[in-house]
């Protein structure tokens, strides 16, 4: 079966190449598109098929539609799927943001954006109830490398994005559930990426390294996520050392724009009562400015 995996997936890849070819004679690109539009609705292989193609083509265009082909399956067919499938699905993918992209200085964004991506439409469907480890497995992926962290934290933000802020969810049920317990985890979330920022903003600081101011920024903007609706405790907790952080950011080139981002989201905040906020008028106080 490997074999045919592998021979699928390479005619699958000349047709992604052939369509994006602007020299081939547009019925011919048109035939391609019809090919792989029908082996995503009706091939029974779709799931090993795009992993195989993000696992082996050197083309980020054919890893992308390996990619898309995942993220299709995952939202068509999962509540069909066999029990084996679900977990060679979800183990492929945790292996991906392990090990299966490029270092993060070189991948493309529309790589990391759409791996991100498939791996919320999973939490979507199966945390907490059937993945109740999510959250140390993130942990585990971070202590692998600046990466993992920000695959970790694109995955978060799209999480945060879709359940509280754009509330794409369709299915309501699941929002509330989702909602909930990331709300009931939300310390631990808060403490886990405010040890992160300050290790890699340290070590950027030190050294001066790309990778790991990139993951500081993506940090920040998971931060700016989830102030706009959390509850104000989690902002002022440890002596309001989230807004000390950010503040002393603002004079950073690098990260003053991500960083006054989300002091803007933190004062923009209306989840609460008039005298919660109040507590915001601590920004003004000397020695945070």
């Amino acid at each position: 079966m490997s074999g045919d995996i592998a021979t699928i997936a390479q005619q699958l890849g000349a047709a992604v190449e052939l369509t994006m070819n602007p020299a081939i004679p547009m019925e011919q690109r048109h035939q391609a598109f019809n090919q792989l539009e029908e082996f995503k609705e009706n091939s029974p292989y779709g799931s090993q098929c795009g992993f195989h193609l993000v696992a082996s083509s050197e083309s980020p265009v054919v890893r992308h539609f390996g990619l898309k082909i995942l993220e299709d399956v995952v939202k068509a067919r999962w509540n069909t799927m066999v029990g084996e499938e679900k977990v060679f699905i979800k183990d492929s993918l945790m292996k991906l943001m392990s090990s299966g992209t490029g270092h993060l200085t070189v991948e493309h964004l529309f790589i990391k954006d759409a791996l991100a991506r498939i791996v919320v439409e999973l939490v979507k469907r199966e945390w907490p109830q059937q993945w109740p480890s999510l959250l140390q497995e993130l942990d585990t992926l971070c202590r692998q490398g600046e990466t993992q962290t920000e695959l970790v934290m694109f995955v978060l933000l799209r999480l945060v994005e879709d359940v509280a802020l754009l509330q794409t969810l369709e299915q309501t049920q699941r929002r509330k559930e989702i909602y909930s317990e990331l709300t009931a985890n939300m310390e631990q979330i808060f403490t886990f990426l405010l040890g992160l920022l300050e290790k890699h903003y340290g070590a950027y600081k030190a050294s001066g390294n790309e990778e790991h101011c990139r993951v500081s920024m993506a940090i920040v903007n998971t931060f700016t996520a989830l102030v706009e609706w959390v509850n104000i405790q989690h902002v002022m907790a440890n002596e309001k050392y989230l807004l000390r952080c950010l503040s002393h950011l603002l004079s950073d080139p690098r990260l003053q724009l991500a960083a006054g981002e989300c002091l803007l989201g933190i004062v923009g905040w209306k989840a609460g009562k008039m005298t919660e906020r109040a507590q915001l008028l601590c920004l003004f106080e000397t020695d945070m400015m």
